[in-house]
């Protein structure tokens, strides 16, 4: 089987320093396994930042770094193990909530997530010396987190390159720091995609998240399981159609899915953010 030359864990270390040189770029994708709802398989937060990523690297160069299935709970400033704890107390199956987690997901709690990422970066920006690190969090508090670590262990101006949905970059020990999340290069494709088919409300687990998981895998998207009088249902069944204050994707949405949808926003997703990364990677190496 051939090896994947940007794989951080396939390269030999002769390998890995000429990739290096040739792009000094490291790529970390950072996600729990989590509940997306019943027809999405778990790793789709991981399973979409590294695929990007290694997607990108083959366009930019660079180096991928493994999986990294750990992610925050929560929004800032996240869950500690205490709340981890009590949370792990309730019954499941029971409501359906966004903080700390849905089961069965496995998170981690700030006191985990926090020293790992920055060790992550302390690692590739002290020791290896890349130049550009792009950070994936393509579960939202993971980005969240890297900003918060440049922020906290560095100073100087922290606002970073423009554009994107959440995008932030500093100067970590010399390494600059892009972080960027699940929506950043299409948006717009979402909205539109949404609008034309009358899908109401962008989300968590809903037909964008779905259609990227199929892109990746069409084995990770399984609809018949929203199907209630075939398959038990985790939080109480899905809706046919959106209602006022519903918080959850619904049937019909999930049966408007395409292969089609699904190929185009992997792909433009992957080109802008390829183009994303060579743009400040240059400006980076125009600063050397």
């Amino acid at each position: 089987m051939a090896r994947n030359m940007h794989k951080f864990e396939e390269l030999t270390p002769w390998e890995f320093d000429r990739e290096k040189e040739r792009a000094s770029i490291i790529y970390i994708a950072a996600g729990p396994v989590e509940y997306h709802e019943e027809c999405n398989a778990l790793g789709i937060d991981p399973c979409k930042g590294y695929e990007w990523c290694l997607r990108a690297a083959e366009i930019t160069g660079g180096i991928v770094f493994p999986m990294v299935p750990f992610a925050p709970a929560g929004a800032r400033p996240f869950c500690d193990r205490e709340k981890m704890r009590e949370h792990m107390k309730d019954p499941h199956y029971t409501e359906y909530r966004k903080t700390p987690g849905l089961y069965p997901g496995v998170f981690s709690a700030r006191e985990v997530c926090y020293p790992l990422y920055m060790e992550l970066l302390e690692t590739f920006a002290i020791e290896h010396k890349f130049k550009l690190c792009v950070f994936f969090g393509s579960h939202g508090p993971a980005g969240q987190m890297i900003k918060d670590i440049v922020k906290d262990h560095t100073t100087g101006d922290h606002s970073g390159f423009t554009g994107g949905y959440q995008k932030i970059a500093g100067d970590f020990h010399g390494m600059t720091v892009m972080a960027v999340g699940s929506l950043d290069y299409n948006m717009d494709i979402v909205k539109e995609e949404y609008a034309r088919l009358g899908i109401e409300r962008i989300n968590h687990g809903g037909m964008w998240e779905a259609a990227i998981n199929y892109a990746i895998n069409p084995e990770y998207f399984q609809i018949d399981k929203i199907d209630e009088s075939k398959y038990p249902q985790h939080y109480g069944n899905l809706a046919e159609e959106h209602f006022e204050g519903c918080l959850r994707p619904v049937k019909s949405e999930f049966k408007k899915l395409t292969p089609e949808f699904a190929r185009r926003i992997f792909d433009i997703t992957t080109e802008r953010f390829a183009a994303d990364v060579l743009e400040n990677y240059k400006k980076v190496m125009e600063k050397a």
